[in-house]
């Protein structure tokens, strides 16, 4: 049976009829008063009532929840199931400083624009290469070695640039 046969057998005319008067219910409303707000030329304020929460003058004036430290802090008397979860936000907020710490102590980042040459250029790092961070665990030190080869050859590469006209 095709859609255009199966149509008007889904929506009978009793819906059709109903359709229409629910549209058109509305269309003879009229509002009775005037539905802006007017501002009077008096001096004042807007009337509004005082929040006690915070004032120190009435007896116990904090609402549970009120700020953001009682927010998150309240429950924790009896809701013992969520200090893991603190625990390994705790834990998080560390790892991640160090990880930040440790990142800005490499000489991939550079933050200090006042030098024209990049931190990772030989002619910079060539005195203390050795001595940046590389691994986070290296208990025996063997990153952390000056190499003569690499030096003779890093020297040799940047005199043959210089030669060049590319440095």
């Amino acid at each position: 049976m095709s859609l255009s046969l199966l149509t008007p057998r889904l929506v009978t005319k009793n819906t059709i009829a109903r359709i229409v008067l629910v549209r058109n219910a509305s269309s003879g409303l009229t509002l009775k008063h005037e539905q802006t707000i007017k501002i009077n030329d008096q001096q004042g304020f807007f009337k509004y009532q005082r929040d006690v929460s915070r004032d120190t003058r009435y007896s116990n004036p904090a609402k549970p929840g009120d700020t953001a430290a009682r927010f998150m802090f309240r429950k924790l008397g009896h809701a013992y199931e969520i200090y893991p979860l603190f625990g390994l936000l705790a834990i998080w907020c560390v790892l991640f400083g160090y990880t930040v710490w440790y990142s800005f102590e490499k000489a991939e980042i550079w933050l200090d624009r006042s030098h024209t040459v990049a931190p990772w250029d030989w002619e910079r790092i060539r005195n203390n290469y050795w001595k940046k961070p590389t691994l986070v665990f290296d208990p025996t030190g063997v990153t952390h070695q000056r190499l003569e080869i690499l030096e003779t050859l890093q020297d040799e590469m940047v005199a043959a640039a210089k030669e060049r006209g590319t440095r």
